[in-house]
């Protein structure tokens, strides 16, 4: 009596115990889909910081690109032409990775402190489009105070730029490594 009892209570507790009320389902399924929303906002922080980080390294070559054809310039290693086609080239890669920058961080306008400089950065840059400050006529090309206005407003972008991009870049790795610590890489 004593042991055959005992296994057969040992084979009926389990059963009670996984005994699916309405209650307990719900929970399951409530369960699962946090599980699902988290791998999603998961997933989508990490292609949105990546976004971020690639739109930030174009920003800062661009503007790395415009202070070099300054610097050539000034220094007599191009000519007008050249130089004039270097801003223009680097105004439009500046251009093209603010609007991926501006539309990454258009998400997290209200819950991410970065979000507000990076659109007033680029509403400054959309003003000096608009109003044609970023051009250089080719007579002013070789005039001290015209192009070293410029080279003040790059170097500005550049340090701002440089700066964003150390947060992103932080950003990114810890958004990759959130997906480790969720445990939905398949690596792990």
């Amino acid at each position: 009596f004593g042991s055959s009892h005992l296994a057969q209570s040992a084979r009926v507790a389990p059963r009670t115990a996984w005994a699916r009320t309405p209650r307990s389902c719900g929970t399951r399924v409530d369960a699962l889909r946090q599980q699902r929303k988290m791998v999603f906002f998961t997933v989508f922080a990490t292609i949105d910081s990546l976004t971020l980080l690639l739109a930030m390294t174009g920003m800062t070559g661009a503007s790395l690109g415009f202070l070099k054809g300054i610097a050539d310039l000034e220094h007599d290693l191009t000519n007008t032409t050249d130089f004039l086609q270097t801003l223009k080239t680097m105004s439009r890669v500046e251009h093209v990775f603010l609007a991926i920058n501006v539309l990454a961080c258009l998400p997290f306008l209200g819950n991410w402190w970065m979000a507000p400089p990076q659109m007033l950065w680029a509403a400054f840059k959309g003003f000096r489009l608009a109003t044609g400050a970023d051009k250089m006529a080719e007579k002013d090309a070789y005039d001290k105070s015209i192009y070293l206005k410029h080279r003040k407003i790059h170097t500005m972008s550049l340090f701002f730029y440089l700066i964003s991009w150390f947060i992103y870049f932080a950003r990114a790795i810890t958004a990759v490594m959130d997906i480790h610590v969720h445990g939905i890489s398949p690596y792990d």
